[in-house]
């Protein structure tokens, strides 16, 4: 089996392209050399469509090598992404700690931004 190095998933040996994602296996990933980005791991589960898009903006922004990758599969039209969340980051084991303050921070953000209760019941007043 070998692994894309685009979206993670696994193929056939003798596979050219990739059957999750479509991309073309090059030379180097059939011939088993070193990935560039180094190895990939999941740093962290997304809730949802919309963080998981503030969070891939800021990571390019910042130049940090990562995958985004999606729960939802066309065979259920995404019926598990309630279960499981709406998919993961891949990257570099040496940018867990700055991946992660940054879902922090966009989480830090959401929550204060909602209204809460009180919000509500101040307005009805």
């Amino acid at each position: 089996m070998k692994r894309c190095n685009h979206c993670g998933r696994e193929n056939t040996d003798d596979a050219r392209l990739c059957q999750e994602c479509d991309a073309e296996f090059s030379q180097a990933s059939t011939t088993g050399d070193a990935d560039p980005v180094g190895e990939l791991e999941r740093i962290a589960t997304l809730d949802t469509e919309i963080q998981a898009g503030l969070v891939d903006a800021i990571l390019s922004e910042r130049k940090i090598p990562h995958i985004m990758q999606t729960y939802h599969d066309t065979a259920y039209d995404g019926l598990f992404q309630f279960q499981q969340g709406w998919g993961v980051v891949l990257a570099p084991a040496e940018f867990r700690d700055e991946i992660m303050a940054v879902i922090d921070d966009i989480k830090q953000q959401s929550s204060s931004s909602t209204p809460t209760e009180s919000d509500a019941e101040e307005d009805d007043e």
